[in-house]
């Protein structure tokens, strides 16, 4: 929290960093740990149950979120017998989990969190967060990973995973609920209805509050995003008769389950495929970097579908777009393109990112184009495309006696370099002041907005540059449109 030390002006950009932004488990023993059990890797464990253990109801599992959250203690190994370090543990982790699973690690990242502890974050799938793991110099391991929204097939790939990992690793899980990580077929998709079931009925109240686009079962990734429809999932959106009949019988919501079997078959493949197209994708071609990965990830899982099962309803046309887009030609490139003169076309077209998207950012929101590219850190969120970009950073404001600074008190200490001709914009509680200038120090002119917005307790700093002059009114609008959310 900012408490009045003074924050540089964005006059050349803005400084990153000065603002800114229940029931027992079971004892089941095996080489990687008293909370592991059998669940069909090729490392077994012997399964012995505590005497006097009573398996917990999946009803005490019910919440926001359903998943895997274990700790556990790391094993001398080698040669010479020894734990090994955090970061050794984690790098070995990285490299096993990629060799093990090259087709589902989408990357992986290794970090210190804020605690300043060695962490690991794996992207296994693109509907869910990141699998994290942690570990400290004394061999202390934790796994955290968010399942409840894929569905029951992922939670059940990340207990295997976990339980390999233990047994590759030398990692005994200790500690936290073996019962629901390790959950047995039939028990995962009690959990994963049970933890649905109250999903929908929230979304079904927003719904009848007349809100539109109400999230379910959507990855907290800081942007949401804007539909007609009642409701927006990660496979796409879904009206209000669909919810009604999902509330009646919650096996209806399966068709926006992305992973429901167990199974990696042509289904797995293309509705993870699904979920990059409505999420991430940006329908023009690829530009910045990682967009054409992401072309060729989508265009090679639906190519990989297809012979698994050509019955599957493919998205003919999006498909064609998208392998236009990158100047893909392949054989299931023309394939996808014969089959989209026949098929009808969907209606929305597949894709979120088709129309404005709202991004978060340290309590403020923003309405931005769709197809804008994004990157965030802790302090600051970028986005941009084509001649224009927008940098935004906040934080949280106070005195050091612990009481909030007003959005006037922000705006006359930080803008005040914006000079006596800055414009001033209010909006109920939001208080803003921004300036237009140009700067050709690059050769190029361009223009520019610096402004600046504040509520009481909170400020932000945002930064707009666009090549066309005739943009001004747009990088207006941006500004006035910041808001906290």
């Amino acid at each position: 929290m900012y408490r009045g030390t003074p924050i540089p002006t964005i006059a050349l950009g803005i400084v990153s960093g000065r603002l800114s932004a229940t029931s027992a488990a079971p004892e089941l023993r095996g080489r990687n740990g008293p909370l592991c059990a059998r669940s069909g890797t090729k490392r077994r464990a012997r399964v012995t149950v505590r005497s006097g253990y009573r398996r917990p109801s999946v009803t005490t599992n019910i919440a926001d979120a359903l998943g895997v959250s274990l700790g556990g203690l790391a094993q001398k190994r080698g040669l010479i017998p020894r734990v090994p370090d955090g970061d050794r543990l984690l790098a070995d982790a990285a490299v096993w989990l990629t060799g093990e699973y090259p087709d589902a690690v989408r990357s992986t990242r290794q970090h210190t969190t804020p605690e300043g502890g060695a962490a690991l974050s794996v992207d296994l799938h693109p509907a869910a967060p990141a699998f994290v793991l942690t570990a400290n110099d004394e061999g202390r391991v934790t796994v955290d990973a968010e399942t409840g929204v894929v569905g029951p097939g992922y939670h059940r790939f990340v207990g295997r995973v976990v339980e390999r990992l233990g047994a590759e690793l030398a990692i005994d899980w200790t500690d936290g609920d073996g019962a629901t990580a390790f959950a047995d077929r039939p028990g995962a998709e009690r959990l994963y209805l049970g933890w649905l079931g109250p999903q929908l009925a929230k979304a079904r109240a927003r719904v009848k509050r007349g809100e539109r686009g109400v999230s379910l079962g959507m990855p907290a990734t800081g942007t949401s995003f804007t539909t007609d429809s009642a409701l927006a999932t990660v496979l796409g959106p879904r009206d209000e008769a669909w919810l009604d009949a999902a509330i009646g019988d919650p096996r209806v919501a399966l068709n926006v389950t992305p992973w429901w079997t167990d199974a990696t078959d042509g289904l797995y493949l293309l509705n993870r495929a699904l979920v990059l197209m409505w999420l991430q994708v940006r329908w023009r071609t690829p530009a910045m970097e990682g967009e054409a990965d992401l072309f060729d990830e989508v265009h090679r899982l639906l190519s990989r579908a297809y012979p698994l099962d050509p019955d599957l309803d493919f998205p003919w046309h999006a498909w064609t777009e998208l392998t236009a887009l990158r100047g893909i030609a392949d054989p299931m490139a023309r394939q996808a393109a014969n089959r989209a003169t026949t098929a009808p076309e969907p209606d929305p077209p597949v894709g979120y990112r088709r129309d404005p998207v709202v991004i978060s950012h340290e309590g403020w929101s923003l309405e931005i184009p769709g197809s804008f590219a994004e990157r965030r850190s802790a302090e600051e969120w970028w986005g941009g495309g084509t001649g224009r970009n927008i940098t935004l950073a906040a934080t949280a404001t106070g005195h050091t006696d612990g009481t909030s600074m007003s959005a006037h008190e922000f705006i006359e200490q930080f803008a005040v370099e914006l000079g006596p001709d800055a414009m001033t914009h209010r909006a109920g509680p939001v208080l803003g002041r921004a300036r237009l200038m140009t700067d050709a120090s690059s050769g190029l002119e361009v223009g520019i907005l610096e402004g600046y917005s504040a509520v009481a307790g909170s400020g932000a700093a945002i930064r707009i540059e666009f090549d066309d002059p005739a943009d001004w009114q747009w990088a207006l609008d941006i500004w006035r449109s910041l808001a906290p959310g």
